[in-house]
């Protein structure tokens, strides 16, 4: 499957598709990038869980609930899109979805274990994503996208979290 072109996907979306590496099919950067991301994860004491960086942001768990989240959104607009439906998808408010997220019951090891499942699924629909169903143009939260241009965005967006992790919540500054 190709990379998409200017016009395959909101604008806001180019963020995402810029920090892809240059090379890297959707398959092989969909099992890359959640390889490294289980690494520096499962690397982390427990108790870092509940580490957020300042008042207000998130939780390293916080951050994990919405990867699996954003990339169960984006794989169910990457179904209905590859199905054939035409009828716009909705968008979704992180905000207003983290409110209603308690992962203080839950550990790191479990949160990955169920992203796991998220990305093999999401392995699992790229399978069966013919070159012309990955073309597909379909509409959510009222811009027009492209099925494949979904595959990469979940990479592109994982590796903007793992940016913010490492720039924000692993930064160790020498003295």
């Amino acid at each position: 499957m190709k990379r998409p072109k200017s016009g395959e996907y909101a604008p806001f979306h180019e963020n995402y598709l810029k920090l892809l590496p240059p090379r890297g099919t959707a398959q092989s950067l969909l099992r890359s990038s959640f390889r490294n991301a289980q690494q520096v994860f499962s690397a982390l004491p427990e108790e870092m869980g509940d580490f957020s960086y300042q008042p207000g942001k998130w939780t390293i768990k916080q951050m994990l609930v919405h990867l699996i989240d954003s990339e169960r959104v984006f794989s169910y607009r990457i179904l209905s899109f590859i199905r054939g439906d035409r009828i716009a998808l909705p968008g979704f408010n992180q905000d207003i979805w983290m409110e209603e997220v308690n992962p203080s019951g839950r550990t790191i090891k479990d949160l990955l274990k169920e992203w796991k499942a998220v990305r093999d699924n999401t392995l699992f629909l790229l399978k069966q994503c013919t070159e012309e169903q990955s073309k597909f143009l379909g509409t959510a939260s009222g811009w027009k996208v492209t099925s494949r241009a979904l595959f990469f965005v979940i990479v592109g967006h994982q590796i903007h979290h793992m940016n913010v992790l490492h720039e924000k919540y692993l930064y160790n500054p020498v003295d």
